[in-house]
């Protein structure tokens, strides 16, 4: 049990950090007196807040932090106030080199103020903001590492001063979906004082307990008598696009694209959502991948409106996720995940209007309801399909959850599928007295006109302690389990994974911890024949400054019942494998104004060898600029032949202001022979005025003669003005 004297009380007491729950109710002000956000913390309504003052150290050490940190908080009917006051002694030294509205601002000393407005211990909204008033919002869901997609309307402002920084928040409830006959929200405020590689929390003082994470999180009490409006949003936008394809013949197109996105709020805790031709110009590139295995790659949502109170359709906990382990049970995490809304306006990696859809998530009753029904548009020979996805969870009591999704449709077309699942969560901020414990079962059944019927289910169980964490996982899919509007990329088969992590804070000053563990994964078909069996032994180390090095040796037995086809066209036969390998990894801190991952392995690969380079690398030399390159070789020798596969892209961000920027990304390989430029300026002129222009290019290169083989094949150019009105 940590223990820690509290020296800011009159009288020193002791806190239990296993039990310490604190709890702030914020002071109501006049609206009249609200807070101009512009950083200063000189309005009279900050000496009326409620103030935090009781912050502990978590990282690299529990402790007393050695400098003050003062969080105000003030609500009037239409939004809440928040503001810091982060002092410091090293001035010089304070990050803040970020400008980028929805940066990285997480890089620089800041503050999170993050919230779980349906008090679920799991899923919340996050709000960062760093000294130079950079903000960026996130959305947590279920445990994991938070989703920098996710867009509201908010505003924030800084400045750095002569003893520390200062910053302030306005949050419109209108921006929030909560449940006000509740009894609080949680809460969690961390200040980040990354020059120092320093993380300071106001609850949840325990280093195995995620900072993204509610399990654990403090108490916001108090907020009432709040106007929600009639609860009306209207977002319009309207796009001009026009796009030109190179092939023969040539093909010149330009259209107006108008559409909305209208949200009604049905309770304070329940809120509908109308979508007219819906509009995803501004979805950044996917990472650019290659498959040089022999099932097929998963890319995550990037969409906002998909990510847009996504939790409310999240199934299966950490079962479809990697949860918070440094070293994780399984390799093949989201196989036989029911609803992947990239299904939604993705058809075999081509984009698909959205014609109209209606979305309903929010809390009631006790329930929480995620449902979404989508009417696509016809294109590439596919008739207009409805897609929809409907989730309903419940808690019982602080620890257990159940819940029921059902999904119906098919992007393709092809089959009439539905599937059917129910789901159990089990967690305990402190299992046996030590730390955190999460349990998940699922049970899932799909039905298909071509395929039939079949199922698929599994359990999950991580134990995510900081001095040691594990678990274990069972999942097994049916042969003909096929979810439409979910993602499956290895079906037939058993899995069995386990993995157990130490991690040991002592050792020489210029580390802060070293680890090590193991992790397994046996894989059978339906019948018991062995598929794949991986045993991993993991050790790392992490520096007081956050650079991470880690080492891992790999046990692998891969056997191949039907030939698969490797890039250039290369032929893996039957026959049982052994791909042992090492992997040696190092990543430097994500708080300098320059870094690397580096990656290098060699293994045995399929009768033949591997040898992989890969190497990101980041350089922001102030606030306006943001420089990042990537590139990655594979050597492949097989026996059927020699292939390299090259991966490579440069990123780069423009900030004129916190709110007016221009990015670019550049993508190619020398597989698909593809490049891809996309380029694009935001400006939000307000939190509801928001002006995009962007230029794409995709052109093939195919051999290194670029001028002569340079051939464009499809040019776009969009400018798209939108604005939020709210009643």
């Amino acid at each position: 049990m940590c223990v820690w004297p509290v020296a800011a009380q009159d009288e020193p007491q002791e806190r239990d950090f296993q039990t310490y729950t604190p709890s702030v109710s914020p002071v109501r002000i006049e609206r009249s007196e609200a807070p101009v956000i512009d950083g200063k913390l000189d309005d009279a309504a900050w000496d009326k807040a409620a103030v935090l003052t009781e912050f502990y150290q978590v990282e690299p050490e529990i402790t007393a932090p050695d400098v003050k940190t003062r969080v105000y908080l003030a609500y009037d009917e239409d939004n809440l106030y928040v503001a810091v006051y982060a002092f410091d002694d090293e001035i010089d030294d304070i990050f803040a080199t970020i400008l980028e509205r929805d940066g990285e601002v997480w890089r620089d000393d800041m503050l999170r103020f993050y919230i779980d407005p349906f008090d679920t211990g799991i899923s919340g909204f996050g709000f960062d903001v760093n000294a130079l008033g950079a903000r960026a919002e996130r959305l947590v869901q279920a445990n994991r590492g938070p989703v920098d997609e996710w867009d509201t309307i908010w505003d924030s402002a800084g400045q750095i001063l002569e003893d520390g920084w200062s910053a302030e928040l306005v949050i419109p409830f209108r921006s929030l979906s909560f449940d006000p006959g509740g009894d609080g929200w949680g809460l969690m405020v961390t200040r980040e004082r990354s020059h120092k590689s320093q993380e300071i929390r106001w609850a949840a003082i325990d280093q195995s307990v995620s900072k993204f994470g509610f399990s654990r999180a403090g108490r916001l009490e108090g907020i009432t008598d709040i106007n929600r409006g009639i609860g009306l949003d209207v977002q319009v936008q309207a796009g001009l696009n026009a796009n030109r394809d190179w092939t023969s013949p040539r093909d010149d197109d330009v259209r107006l694209e108008p559409s909305a996105n209208i949200a009604y709020k049905i309770t304070p805790s329940m809120t509908g959502l109308l979508t007219l031709n819906t509009d995803f110009s501004d979805t950044p590139l996917d990472a650019r991948q290659i498959n040089t295995g022999r099932f097929s790659l998963f890319f995550p949502e990037t969409r906002d409106f998909f990510l847009q109170d996504a939790a409310f359709f999240e199934f299966g906990g950490q079962t479809f996720t990697n949860g918070s382990q440094s070293i994780r049970a399984t390799s093949n995490v989201p196989n036989g995940q029911p609803f992947f809304s990239r299904r939604i306006g993705i058809v075999n990696g081509q984009s698909v209007k959205i014609r109209g859809g209606l979305k309903l998530s929010g809390e009631a009753g006790g329930f929480e309801i995620g449902a979404l029904t989508a009417q696509t548009g016809e294109a590439l020979g596919i008739d207009s399909q409805n897609l929809s996805v409907a989730r309903i969870a419940t808690d019982l009591g602080r620890q257990h959850r159940v819940g029921m999704i059902a999904t119906h449709g098919d992007p393709t077309g092809r089959t009439d599928n539905t599937v059917v699942g129910v789901d159990y969560l089990f967690q305990t901020p402190s299992f046996l007295g030590g730390s955190r414990m999460q349990t998940d079962v699922y049970y899932l059944r799909s039905s298909s006109s071509t395929q039939g019927d079949d199922d698929s289910f599994g359990f999950r169980t991580d134990y995510q302690g900081d001095a040691l964490g594990g678990g274990i996982e069972f999942r097994q899919i049916g042969d003909d389990f096929a979810p439409a509007l979910g993602f499956v990329n290895r079906a037939g088969t058993r899995t069995y994974s386990a993995a157990i992590n130490r991690r040991l804070r002592q050792g020489p000053d210029w580390m802060r911890w070293w680890q090590f563990g193991t992790r397994h994964e046996y894989i059978t078909d339906l019948d018991g024949r062995m598929e794949t069996r991986r045993n991993d032994f993991v050790g790392g180390i992490q520096t007081r400054w956050t650079d991470d090095i880690t080492l891992t040796l790999s046990d692998e037995e891969q056997v191949i019942r039907t030939p698969f086809t490797l890039p250039g066209g290369l032929v893996v036969p039957e026959g049982s494998y052994g791909n042992d390998g090492i992997t040696l990894r190092f990543q430097s801190s994500f708080t300098r104004p320059y870094g690397t991952t580096l990656e290098v392995s060699h293994q045995d690969f399929y009768g033949g060898e591997s040898t992989l380079f890969s190497g990101d690398f980041l350089f922001r030399p102030n606030a306006r600029i943001d420089l990042r390159a990537s590139y990655s070789v594979e050597e492949i020798s097989v026996p059927a032949g020699e292939v390299d596969v090259q991966i490579s892209s440069i990123n780069t961000v423009f900030n004129l202001t916190p709110n007016l920027s221009i990015s670019s990304q550049t993508q190619y390989d020398n597989i698909s022979h593809s490049l891809s430029f996309f380029t694009r300026l935001n400006w939000e002129a307000r939190p509801e005025t928001e002006l995009f222009l962007a230029l794409g290019h995709g052109a093939i290169i195919e051999d290194d003669d670029f001028r002569n083989s340079f051939r464009s094949i499809q040019t776009s150019a969009i400018i798209r003005l939108g604005n939020t009105f709210r009643f």
